[in-house]
């Protein structure tokens, strides 16, 4: 059990560090290195700290979130197999979003009639 959980977190940062490297513009990890310790160029600065942190944190911080969402889904339901599709929450929203669509709604309205279709 520990082994696989530091092997799980192992990954995780490798995956972190592959997502802050990566991009249009590659970093190579010797200058993702500078800008970690604060000495790096400031093109290499603005493009982790201001673009490649938020996103990396934001889908690291949505994966996660996600996969409560889920174990809390089979928990409260009793259903080991319990997920959108098989309980029809996400057909739901499919039909929400689509009759927005074609009332010709906004996004946010999109959004939110997908939200209730859910519901």
């Amino acid at each position: 059990m520990i082994r696989s959980l530091l092997c799980l977190g192992v990954l995780s940062l490798v995956a972190v560090v592959l997502a802050m490297a990566l991009g249009s513009v590659t970093i190579p990890l010797p200058d993702l290195w500078q800008v970690v310790l604060g000495e790096g160029s400031a093109l290499h600065r603005t493009l982790l700290i201001d673009l490649r942190l938020p996103r990396t944190l934001a889908a690291f911080a949505t994966g996660g979130l996600l996969a409560v969402a889920g174990a809390l889904m089979q928990v409260l339901l009793r259903n080991p197999l319990a997920d959108p599709y098989v309980l029809g929450l996400s057909g739901g929203a499919a039909v929400g979003a689509l009759l927005a669509m074609l009332a010709g709604m906004g996004t946010l309205l999109i959004s939110g009639t997908a939200f209730a279709g859910a519901m």
